[in-house]
C-alpha cells in the first residue's frame, strides 16, 4: 500500500501536468505560459513531499500496520531515492553556479566605457538596475547573462568588432530583458527541479518550453523598446553564420545565451523578419488565466484526494498525523 501511494502519487501528477500542457496550448500571454511551465516543474515536489511523509508509517506506532516485506522495502526505498535525486539536483545547481562565477572571473575584462554607457542608458528605459558588463576576449559570438544577485552580462570581442551600433543596441536589450525578467533566477531553479525529477517526461518538456519561450519574449520585448527588428535579426543572423552551437562557456550555470542552435535560432529570425512579434499582446488574458486556475486547482484536489484515500486505507490517525506536522 505504501509503494502504492508513491506509485499513484507520481501518475497524478504526470497525467495532471499533461492536462496543464493542453491547456498551455491554448494560452497567449508570455507572463502566464511561464506561470504554467514552472507550476508544471515544481508540481513534482508535492510528490516528494507525500513520500517523504509516507516514511512515518515505519517509525510511529500509531501508523503501523501489517504489511508484505516487499511493500517495507519499497516504501522505503522509493522515497528515499527521490530524495537522493532531488539533493543531488540540487548540489549539482550549486556546482553549475560556482563553475559559471569562475569561469566569468577568469575571462573577463573591463568593457570599453561606451558599452557600459550604453548598457546604463538601456537600463534606465528598462527600469531595472543596471547590471555589471564585461568583456571577454574570445574570437566567437558570445554574449549572455548570468548572475543572481548581480547580474552580469558577458560580451565577446567578437560582437563589439562584427556588430554595428544598432545591432549590438539590440543584442545588449536582449540580455536587458533576461535581467528584467529575472531569467537566470527562474532558470536556475527550473534547471534544478528538472534534474531532481528527470524520470518524468511532462518536466522535460516544460523546462525546453522555458528555455526556448524566454528568447522570444525577450526578442519581443527587444522590438518594443529599439522599434528595430531587423538590427536584432541581423544581430542573430551574423552569430548563426559564425556559430553552430552555443559556446559551452555560456550552458554552464543555465546561462542567458543570446543565441540558441537549429531551428529555434531560425524561427527567432523569421518572426523578427516577419514582424510577427506583438501577435500575442491582443489575446484575451483573463479567460486563460481561469482555465489555469482551475486546471491547477483540480489538480491539487485530486492529489489531496489520493494521499486521504491511501492514508486511510493504512489506518492511520489524521489527528496525531497533523500534530506531528505542525
Amino acid at each position: 500500500m505504501h509503494t502504492a501511494l508513491g506509485f499513484s502519487c507520481i501518475l497524478l501528477v504526470v497525467v495532471g501536468c499533461l492536462l496543464l500542457l493542453r491547456v498551455l496550448n491554448s494560452i497567449s500571454p508570455w507572463s502566464q505560459r511561464r506561470l504554467v511551465q514552472s507550476f508544471i516543474l515544481a508540481m513534482p515536489l508535492m510528490t516528494l513531499g507525500i513520500g517523504v511523509g509516507g516514511l512515518h508509517h515505519f517509525v510511529a506506532p500509531f501508523c503501523f500496520t501489517d504489511t508484505p516485506l516487499w511493500d517495507l522495502v519499497f516504501g522505503i526505498i522509493f522515497p528515499l531515492c527521490m530524495v537522493i535525486i532531488a539533493l543531488g539536483a540540487l548540489l549539482m545547481g550549486v556546482l553549475r553556479l560556482i563553475l559559471m562565477t569562475r569561469v566569468v572571473m577568469y575571462c573577463r575584462m573591463p568593457a570599453p566605457l561606451s558599452l557600459r554607457t550604453s548598457t546604463e542608458k538601456l537600463a534606465q528605459r528598462l527600469h531595472v538596475r543596471s547590471p555589471r558588463v564585461w568583456l571577454c576576449a574570445y574570437d566567437r559570438p558570445l554574449a549572455f547573462t548570468c548572475g543572481i544577485f548581480r547580474p552580469t552580462i558577458l560580451v565577446s570581442t567578437w560582437m563589439l568588432s562584427h556588430l554595428d551600433q544598432q545591432e549590438l543596441e539590440a543584442v545588449l536589450t536582449h540580455e536587458l530583458e533576461h535581467v528584467a525578467r529575472h531569467d537566470y533566477l527562474i532558470i536556475f531553479l527550473a534547471t534544478v527541479l528538472r534534474d531532481a525529477f528527470f524520470y518524468l517526461p511532462t518536466s522535460r518538456v516544460a523546462y525546453h518550453l522555458l528555455q526556448h519561450e524566454k528568447e522570444l519574449i525577450c526578442d519581443e520585448l527587444t522590438v518594443r523598446l529599439t522599434r528595430r527588428p531587423l538590427a536584432l535579426a541581423s544581430a542573430l543572423a551574423k552569430v548563426w553564420v559564425h556559430a553552430e552551437e552555443t559556446p559551452h562557456m555560456a550552458r554552464f550555470g543555465a546561462a542567458q545565451p543570446l543565441a540558441e542552435s537549429g531551428n529555434a535560432l531560425n524561427t527567432r529570425i523569421e518572426r523578427l523578419l516577419a514582424q510577427q512579434t506583438t501577435v500575442h499582446a491582443h489575446q484575451s488574458r483573463t479567460t486563460m488565466c481561469n482555465m489555469s486556475a482551475i486546471a491547477i486547482l483540480i489538480l491539487f484536489v485530486v492529489q489531496g484526494m489520493n494521499a486521504l484515500i491511501v492514508f486511510s486505507l493504512l489506518s492511520c490517525n489524521h489527528l496525531a498525523l497533523l500534530g506531528m506536522l505542525f
